[in-house]
């Protein structure tokens, strides 16, 4: 019986702790910036063979620390290389000072241009000064900073863009593949207690059979492959339609499909229980 107590006491910290990770929500303290990047932004204007050029940003801040991630790509670049790359703050049509600088270094640490293209992601990135005034600031108003890329080409500014916040996501977050791991740990625990359950069932109802009775069969067999492989087409079906429904990511896929695995070893052991037990009765 304490044995049989500490299995579900287990099972449900168990549940409690992998619902947790499954449904934890968006960190209330990042916030995403995005610009569209192009060469009639700059001030003045592009106007030659870079006078094309258009790209992308993506600011991601942690206002908790003040660090910053950038991913950018710039594309119909007539420039050969790309020197720097940076937050300003000023207002279009106007040019400022660099308040968060990429790390990008027109000596040395520079990015190749291949067929026009080019692409950057950093994180990490922390403000030389001032980091927190300039996190407010940029929290405050957006508009009144910009991002812009330089190029061999154009080492003033090939394109810019003033940074615009976007709405926080209203979904939560998908599991990372290290949550992956800890959930299916968990489901693995969760079974090892439901089979332990089921089978101190199944003892008590050999030794009931021990008696003659018209209704019961024989011990209920530990795995019934026939209801787990059922169990298993309709979880795996279910899982596979969300998946389609929330465009999932190859790593997510793969942990879901897994984990229903499991699930549906779970929800196999429990129905075969039931049956064994309605068989059982007189």
């Amino acid at each position: 019986m304490k044995k049989s107590i500490a299995s579900i006491a287990v099972m449900t910290l168990t549940i409690l702790s992998v619902a947790s990770m499954m449904m934890r929500s968006a960190r209330a303290d990042i916030v995403v910036f995005t610009a569209q990047l192009l060469a009639s932004n700059e001030v003045p204007p592009i106007s030659n063979a870079d006078l094309n050029a258009f790209g992308n940003v993506s600011v991601v801040l942690d206002t908790a620390t003040n660090t910053y991630r950038f991913d950018w790509n710039v594309n119909n670049v007539a420039a050969s290389t790309i020197l720097l790359s940076h937050i300003h703050e000023a207002p279009a049509g106007v040019n400022g000072p660099v308040r968060v600088d990429s790390g990008l270094n027109a000596g040395s640490n520079v990015i190749p241009v291949v067929n026009g293209s080019a692409a950057f992601s950093k994180s990490g990135i922390v403000p030389a000064t001032d980091a927190a005034g300039i996190t407010q600031r940029l929290l405050a108003n957006p508009a009144g900073f910009y991002f812009n890329i330089h190029s061999n080409l154009n080492p003033g500014g090939v394109v810019r863009g003033q940074l615009v916040r976007q709405a926080a996501a209203p979904t939560t977050g998908a599991p990372t593949l290290s949550e992956w791991g800890a959930i299916l740990m968990g489901l693995l625990i969760i079974a090892a207690c439901v089979f332990f359950l089921v089978g101190r069932s199944k003892t008590s109802m050999a030794l009931a059979a021990a008696a003659p009775s018209p209704t019961f069969d024989g011990p209920m067999k530990a795995i019934d492959w026939r209801v787990l492989a059922k169990v298993t087409l309709y979880v795996e079906a279910a899982i596979a339609l969300a998946l389609i429904a929330l465009s999932a990511r190859a790593v997510d896929v793969a942990g879901a499909l897994t984990s229903g695995l499991v699930v549906a070893f779970i929800l196999h052991l429990l129905v075969a229980r039931g049956d064994a037990n309605r068989d059982s009765r007189p």
